[in-house]
């Protein structure tokens, strides 16, 4: 499906029906990453309408010349969610960049919002400022054999750089899930908005966020990508905040711990009912 923004396309996939649920992928991933982790769970429960879609230079949604930084980023998605979702309440689910914009869009309007689920978001844009954990070896599993398997094969030293629990399984849902989209990600896109715009300008308000509704953070002990201290002492007023730090798990902790991520999942939903 697509929804036209300035007769730019949004590429998106909806399933089921109900309460809407806007998923927002990380930066240079895609819907697919979502869909691997969350699909799986909402097949059990019924009454929610998962809303998927690829931000711009990201999967199958091009690049838009009118998006040049963060806060064009979240204006697209405001002009989604007005477009696809309208008036009605909904629920965000976003991951690391994702988990970034669902904290912006709370920072401009929450009254339509009726909660978050949040897992590994970045809440802090200059990746130079971030709290971010030493992790030992001792830290570190890597199943028997699997490098040894993989010899040679640059995406499997990439995976083996942000993985914490590095088994055959957590691979192979990695290269399903996360890895194609990597793939085709418009990398000049993508660089230069990094380098130029990757911060929302209202990023200074998460820390005095007014957001009443539940919002679970889940977060990795070992994650080197955007750490777990940051969004505790960025959200830790929020009146409705339960905040998970999960050890043995990273930026992948939903390919490392599906159960863990489930059971917060499960008690999120029951928390927004």
């Amino acid at each position: 499906m697509k929804y036209e923004i300035n007769n730019a396309p949004i590429y998106y996939e909806e399933y089921g029906q109900g309460k809407p649920v806007l998923c927002l992928h990380g930066f240079t991933e895609d819907s697919n990453s979502m869909k691997g982790c969350l699909e799986p769970f909402f097949k059990g429960v019924s009454g929610y309408r998962r809303i998927y879609l690829d931000m711009p230079a990201m999967g199958k949604t091009p690049a838009m010349d009118f998006v040049k930084n963060a806060d064009d980023m979240l204006d697209v998605l405001k002009q989604f969610i007005k477009g696809v979702i309208g008036d009605e309440g909904f629920l965000l689910v976003g991951t690391s960049y994702g988990g970034y914009m669902s904290l912006g869009l709370a920072a401009h309007d929450d009254s339509k919002i009726d909660g978050m689920f949040l897992f590994g978001p970045c809440v802090i844009a200059d990746a130079k400022e971030r709290e971010i954990p030493d992790v030992e070896d001792d830290e570190l599993f890597v199943e028997d054999g699997l490098e040894d398997e993989f010899e040679d094969n640059e995406d499997f030293d990439d995976f083996l750089n942000v993985a914490v629990f590095a088994t055959k399984e957590v691979w192979n849902r990695y290269e399903s899930e996360i890895l194609p989209a990597y793939k085709i990600v418009d990398k000049d896109f993508t660089k230069n908005y990094r380098e130029n715009g990757y911060a929302l300008s209202c990023e200074a308000e998460f820390e005095s966020l007014q957001f009443s509704k539940p919002i679970t953070v889940m977060v990795g002990k070992q994650d080197e990508s955007v750490g777990y201290e940051d969004a505790w002492n960025k959200l830790k007023h929020l009146p409705k905040l339960t905040y998970f730090c999960l050890n043995g798990a990273g930026h992948l902790m939903q390919l490392e711990n599906p159960d863990a991520f489930n059971f917060q999942l499960k008690d999120w939903l029951a928390k927004v009912k």
